[in-house]
């Protein structure tokens, strides 16, 4: 029989679980204020990192596979993010996390505009922490301009669609798009739990980072918040499409961090820089 103390510890785990995934869907990003990505930057982008099989053609967006480990207060987490092309010219971008005590799956689903832009069409999210599930669905109609917000099955809110808006996930993977257009500061326009919110970034440094991986060239970027108190900062693969190779989180007292493991991306195994003599960190 569990004690009541250990059920308390638990929780407090699980609402420290869901507090350092959520950073992690903020960071991996994307844009709508920003400038858009012309046709040029989205094809030099892609001839970084080729696919091993020259028969199928070159993807817009670069497909890949991750896997992060993470701790908060001493609590393992193994994370999984990827992007896949589900049907031609339709994306899914996913991340699962999970413990012993849960598991939180969130995807979204797009597409590209003529222009190159990114076009969610339905982003999900589902948890379940000690069989107390929860669910949220955003669907995208971009033909009527609204969005639908459903929470636990039932329809809760709809808001005006505009060009440019974005979920969490996109919002991540646009960020590495303007990261790889050069760009130094960044907004986006986001519709969480069905409101409209605004995030911010900017870019810190470049730095060669130590990975458990080994060496790579990493830009830093942090969020901008009103909030004194929080930081969010994380650094992107410079050499491999601007993937997150670490996070950390704190507020307060309390601290989280995260880090790759391993990355595929277009069939290509993520790998560190050869031995260098500047100084690592």
């Amino acid at each position: 029989m569990v004690q009541p103390s250990n059920i308390f510890a638990i929780t407090a785990h699980n609402m420290g679980l869901t507090k350092l995934l959520l950073p992690l869907l903020l960071v991996i990003g994307s844009s709508a204020f920003g400038n858009q990505l012309s046709s040029k930057a989205v094809i030099q982008d892609s001839s970084q990192t080729t696919s091993q099989n020259s028969s199928q053609p070159e993807s817009p967006i670069n497909l890949y596979r991750a896997n992060y480990s993470a701790k908060f207060s001493g609590l393992n987490i193994q994370a999984v993010q990827k992007l896949e092309e589900i049907e031609p010219g339709v994306y899914r971008e996913s991340l699962s996390a999970k413990n012993f005590i849960g598991k939180i799956n969130e995807q979204s689903t797009f597409s590209l505009t003529p222009d190159q832009q990114l076009s969610p069409t339905q982003y999900s999210y589902k948890r379940s922490v000690f069989g107390r599930d929860r669910s949220e669905v955003q669907s995208f109609d971009w033909q009527n301009s609204v969005v639908q917000y459903i929470k636990e099955g039932s329809a809760n809110s709809q808001l005006d669609l505009e060009t440019g808006y974005l979920d969490m996930i996109t919002h991540r993977l646009q960020l590495r798009r303007d990261l790889n257009a050069g760009k130094q500061v960044f907004s986006y326009p986001v519709i969480s739990r069905g409101k409209l919110k605004q995030y911010d970034y900017r870019v810190v440094s470049k730095q060669i980072l130590q990975t458990t991986i080994g060496p790579l060239n990493t830009v830093k970027v942090e969020r901008v918040t009103d909030d004194d108190k929080k930081k969010v900062s994380v650094w992107l693969a410079c050499d491999w499409d601007y993937l997150i190779v670490k996070l950390e989180q704190s507020k307060g007292k309390d601290s989280h961090y995260l880090e790759l493991l391993d990355a595929v991306i277009n069939n290509k195994k993520l790998t560190p820089l050869a031995k260098t003599d500047e100084k690592q960190l």
